[in-house]
């Protein structure tokens, strides 16, 4: 009885090994265009805090960010900031979650999504994004791993006031698979 049980398991842990990365859902093309869109908000005036918004605000952006560890290159992420101007708090995610090879190709889509909450105090901005993505090694393996991302950051200027948000990513996954992030988040109301 035991040698189909033992079959069994063995044909199973082959087609473990056997996974297929989701596909990337950017193109080198929107690497480009992301790097250069944190480029011009990271130049625009901070928002004085006279000028604040009042109320809530919705900020649509991303995060870049180069890692280190399992993976080496960089990570370019949809991130949704919804900062409250009035009960000083940050609440959002961080989702599309795209692993870029070194040489700027997209690689594979991280699965899962971060959930963000922080505090704003005076237009400077302090959020945690955390979450668990899955992914696929090198060796067909599925992987897992708790991401957690700090960003620090303020309010800026850009077509209005208190209309974009920019600041540092910094984090790691800690899991299956291991990475260090060191980056930027960025976006805009508009």
């Amino acid at each position: 009885m035991m040698k189909p049980i033992s079959a069994s398991l063995i044909v199973m842990a082959s087609l473990s090994a056997c996974a297929t990365p989701t596909p990337p859902t950017v193109t080198a093309s929107d690497v480009d265009d992301a790097f250069d869109e944190a480029t011009r908000i990271s130049a625009l005036p901070q928002t004085a805090i006279a000028d604040l918004p009042t109320g809530s605000v919705t900020y649509n952006g991303q995060i870049g960010a180069n890692v280190s560890g399992d993976a080496q290159g960089s990570i370019l992420a949809d991130m949704t900031m919804i900062v409250g101007f009035s009960s000083n708090d940050i609440d959002g995610n961080v989702s599309n979650i795209n692993l870029i090879n070194p040489d700027g190709t997209p690689d594979q889509l991280l699965t899962g999504t971060l959930q963000m909450s922080g505090i704003e105090s005076n237009g400077d901005l302090d959020a945690t994004a955390s979450g668990t993505v899955q992914g696929v090694d090198n060796s067909g393996f599925v992987v897992n791993s708790d991401m957690n991302i700090v960003l620090d950051g303020a309010v800026y200027d850009d077509t209005g006031q208190g209309d974009a948000v920019y600041g540092s990513a910094e984090g790691a996954a800690n899991g299956d698979f291991l990475l260090d992030i060191d980056g930027v988040f960025f976006g805009t109301s508009n």
